[in-house]
């Protein structure tokens, strides 16, 4: 699947949550953690870590060329180098569009939200001029006067007919807005309503609810986060909720104006602001009141323990299942992992094996070396950077042409006799991802093992019944004497010719309409340099070069996948150098 990598990584991360989350919902009912002050620091602790994770674990490094498929050996017919199906197969050719698509609208989700956040704050600041600071009672004015004394909390009261629910905003100058209902209400619940709002504001609540709206907006598209933030204001509430009870010893009347306030409108739903009752919080809120929630210190770091433990490896898992990718690193200058520390020598050398075309081996050998005392205070300053040695014996090395490219594909096969007559024609079984430009009357040739047996045409396409692959019957135009059918073939069908496009032979691994990494020719051949390339159509032996190199230049074509960690090669002629 050629999922673009910032995809990849956005998803297995969303992944790393759920499942992060999932283990952390299921442990406090587990180990039987109700008290609200000790969830309040756990699901914040867990939304801490969500955020973290990706700027903490180990990523693994993206390696530059990905699979090939390849087709099996027949006789001495060479294996036949095939496109990537997970380009090109239909079932996954459109999605790096469709990844496109989502990363457009996850970027569009995040601006609305964030526009929707900035409205809400302009609602708050309209809902404040449109309030009135002297419509209480001197009664209640009194009333709330004794409560900000006794909790020592600044903040201004004020009436509005724009809330139906008392709500706490602001920083410097925090407002508590509260509804015409309340002025109806009795003295003990107006008092544990002003005791509620004032402990928000002593402690600087909205701040941590402003935070909490800016992730949740950034991070819209993730229902683990929302489910998250939920927990953690469930949670904050809880912890006020006590605080109120404690202090004013008015559990009824407190629980009573919490009643009062459960069938209001949610017309503060989309205000940065936490209403008095939030939704869905009222039955959890009621019955952490209506019973006693205590647990021994003891107990409580067992659970707390076991829990850590249990969050542990529930990251260790979700990051083992679905690991961060980076990408290979592509830049003018050799890996920093090849500097040498002053007083220390050595160099990287590598292996050559193989034939062209083959694996050219990894780096063998190491640094060696020591600090030794004849070493000058320059020479100890001086850094020295190896780069990789590789044989120009053992790789493919190819010129970028432009002008016309023959598009072809390739496959297996055998002669058979054709339905309901005695004609012989050549069957080859193809990927279905192979055929998809496939048509009849495309010209074809055929081979065997001892080499070109006959030109022909498609003749007809028939998929099989798995569906995964496509038979193609090529008519001969004429069949040699002494041919039979059961003969193995090699069938290569020219589906179109490419006019005046930019193009090289086709690179091991390379896959078309990707973006993969070359070794680009420089420095009059002794030394090579890793390029991106982007590539368009591919054929069986050429593939068009869309960006990232120009007409006379030369590239590697054989599999460098040993020196993904260079981004820098030196070439050398070993065989030629022996001989001296």
């Amino acid at each position: 699947m050629n999922m673009p990598l910032w995809f990849s990584n956005l998803l297995f991360w969303s992944a790393q949550v759920a499942l992060l989350a999932l283990a952390a919902g299921f442990l406090p009912g587990l180990f039987q953690i109700r008290q609200p002050r000790v969830l309040l620091a756990y699901w914040r602790a867990i939304l801490g870590l969500s955020l973290v994770l990706p700027f903490v674990e180990p990523w693994h490094r993206m390696q530059s060329s990905g699979s090939i498929a390849s087709t099996p050996r027949l006789g001495n017919i060479s294996a036949i180098p095939a496109s990537n199906p997970a380009v090109t197969h239909w079932h996954f050719s459109s999605f790096p569009i469709i990844a496109e698509i989502l990363g457009v609208a996850i970027l569009a989700g995040i601006a609305a939200r964030f526009v929707i956040l900035a409205l809400g704050l302009l609602k708050l600041r309209q809902f404040r001029r449109a309030s009135s600071p002297n419509s209480l009672s001197a009664e209640s004015a009194a009333a709330l006067d004794q409560m900000r004394a006794q909790l020592r909390a600044r903040a201004e009261f004020r009436l509005s007919t724009d809330v139906d629910s008392p709500v706490t905003f602001g920083l410097a100058a925090p407002v508590i807005l509260l509804p015409e209902r309340f002025l109806a209400m009795n003295a003990q619940s107006q008092a544990a309503i002003a005791c509620h709002e004032l402990l928000h504001v002593r402690r600087h609540d909205w701040a941590h609810h402003l935070a909490e709206e800016t992730i949740d907006a950034a991070l819209w598209f993730h229902p683990a986060i929302a489910w998250l933030i939920a927990r953690v204001r469930l949670a904050r509430e809880q912890v006020v909720d006590l605080e109120v009870v404690r202090l004013t010893n008015a559990r009824k009347p407190y629980l009573e104006a919490l009643l009062e306030f459960a069938n209001a409108r949610r017309s503060l739903a989309t205000i940065p602001a936490p209403p008095f009752l939030a939704e869905r919080q009222l039955v959890e809120r009621v019955t952490l009141m209506l019973k006693e929630v205590r647990m021994s210190r003891t107990r409580l770091v067992a659970s707390l323990t076991a829990s850590s433990c249990c969050i542990a490896l529930a990251i260790i898992f979700a990051v083992w299942s679905f690991p961060l990718k980076a990408a290979p690193h592509f830049g003018p200058y050799p890996p920093q992992r090849g500097i040498v520390a002053p007083g220390v020598s050595g160099g990287v050398r590598s292996a050559p094996s193989g034939g062209p075309g083959a694996p050219s081996g990894g780096p063998s050998g190491g640094v060696t070396g020591g600090i030794g005392g004849g070493i000058s205070g320059d020479s100890a300053k001086r850094q020295h950077v190896d780069e990789p040695t590789v044989d120009q014996t053992t790789i493919w090395v190819d010129t970028t042409k432009k002008g016309p490219m023959l598009r072809q594909v390739r496959g297996l096969g055998r002669l058979v006799r054709a339905e309901g007559s005695t004609n012989l024609v050549g069957r080859v079984t193809l990927p279905a991802f192979m055929t998809v430009d496939v048509r009849p009357n495309q010209n074809a040739a055929i081979a065997t093992r001892k080499g070109p047996l006959a030109n022909g045409h498609v003749s007809g396409i028939s998929p099989s019944p798995s569906n995964d692959t496509r038979s193609v019957d090529v008519a001969l135009d004429a069949v040699p004497p002494g041919v039979s059918a059961g003969l193995e073939i090699d069938a290569t069908i020219d589906i179109e010719k490419l006019e005046n496009v930019l193009y090289v032979g086709r690179p091991v691994h390379a896959t078309a309409n990707s973006t993969v990494s070359l070794f680009k020719i420089v420095n009059d051949g002794k030394e090579a340099a890793r390029v991106e390339v982007k590539l368009g159509r591919s054929s069986v032996n050429t593939i068009e070069v869309l960006d990232g190199l120009q007409v006379g230049d030369k590239v590697i074509l054989s599999d460098m996948s040993s020196y993904d960690h260079a981004n820098r090669i030196r070439l050398t002629d070993e065989k030629h150098l022996s001989s001296r």
